[in-house]
């Protein structure tokens, strides 16, 4: 009995580890941000959509999301930009469902997570958002 425990233990770990190590973003699954609007994304509550700013030059960075028409403004959205050390530079929660950045930043390369609490109703296009982002 012991071994069949094992054994069906030893497999279930085999297949689980890479299925579970599939969900979230990698570095290289995380999106380039540029200036302007940014192709809508769905969040789910659990996998944070990651982002990466790249700066040459000490900028101006205004970072607003936006929902869609007749999406769900119950949304709980949240936002981190975090500079290449991984130091918290802007954390912003959203109001009315939308959150707003408004940072000065050093040249350099910035990633940014936005996390929602989609309230246990799964990936719907009710929690469809895109992201402006101004840059000057």
């Amino acid at each position: 009995m012991k071994i069949k425990t094992s054994l069906a233990a030893a497999i279930i770990s085999v297949v689980a580890i890479p299925a579970f190590a599939s969900f979230g973003y990698s570095e290289s699954q995380a999106k380039q941000l540029t200036e302007g609007v940014t192709p809508s994304g769905i969040l789910t509550s659990g996998f944070p959509h990651e982002y990466v700013l790249s700066l040459n030059e000490s900028s101006e960075v205004k970072i607003a999301s936006e929902h869609f028409p007749g999406s769900n403004f119950m949304l709980r959205m949240k936002a981190k930009l975090m500079d290449a050390s991984g130091n918290i530079v802007s954390e912003a929660n959203s109001v009315n469902g939308d959150f707003k950045i408004d940072e000065r930043l050093d040249e350099g390369e910035y990633r940014l997570i936005v996390s929602g609490d989609t309230g246990g109703r799964g990936e719907s296009d009710t929690h469809r958002y895109s992201l402006h982002v101004d840059i000057q």
